[in-house]
């Protein structure tokens, strides 16, 4: 009985660290900046002799495209990725690009880490709720890690949103704060339904 309710509770437990635990947006912006607009095979654009939603192709927003922009509307698109997207509009120097892109890497580089920290600790936490009897005050412990590797990638995510937004002029960041508020009321107005819409930029994103 005990171990039916450690299972039990493990399963609890891992139920509200597993979404918060998913790819981070950082990682698939990263790889769709470095791509390009084209982005090649596998990567959302067409490859040699390949055409955008043909044979073995998902089309723009098909597979996991579809899927990681269902994330970014829930959780809201990082500014490197829609300063990225918009570089024409903003009038994006080549340094500009640059330092955007690198920095889009390495949070995609941090995040990886994060997401493999958060695996072992989890693995780790189903090792604990195995003992008999369970050692709460190791369970716990553990717990708490991956609670703070939750709050760390919130952390990184606000963190590299502000040192992109220092990339940006005053006026590249008014010029993508419209962007932005335009893209949003767009969906909210119906444009975005088969994406299931979007919210609002946050505060701490569209603050300049």
């Amino acid at each position: 009985m005990k171990t039916i309710a450690a299972l039990g509770a493990l399963a609890v437990i891992l139920g509200l660290t597993l979404p918060a635990m998913a790819q981070s947006p950082a990682t698939t912006e990263a790889v769709q900046a470095q791509a390009g607009p084209g982005g090649g095979p596998g990567m959302g654009g067409p490859g040699p002799g390949q055409r955008p939603g043909g044979p073995g192709m998902r089309g723009e927003r098909g597979g996991w495209q579809r899927h990681a922009g269902r994330h970014h509307m829930r959780r809201g698109r990082s500014i490197i990725f829609m300063a990225l997207r918009n570089q024409k509009e903003l009038g994006l120097s080549p340094q500009q690009v640059s330092s955007l892109q690198q920095m889009g890497m390495d949070a995609a580089r941090a995040g990886i880490k994060r997401r493999a920290d958060g695996q072992l600790a989890r693995l780790d936490l189903m090792s604990l709720m195995r003992a008999e009897p369970v050692d709460m005050t190791k369970v716990e412990a553990k717990i708490r890690d991956i609670e703070k590797l939750k709050a760390d990638g919130a952390i990184a995510r606000i963190r590299t949103n502000e040192a992109a937004k220092a990339q940006l002029t005053p006026d590249q960041r008014e010029k993508l704060k419209t962007l932005r508020m335009a893209r949003w009321q767009r969906r909210s107005g119906g444009e975005g339904a088969g994406d299931g819409g979007g919210e609002a930029p946050s505060a701490f994103q569209e603050r300049s």
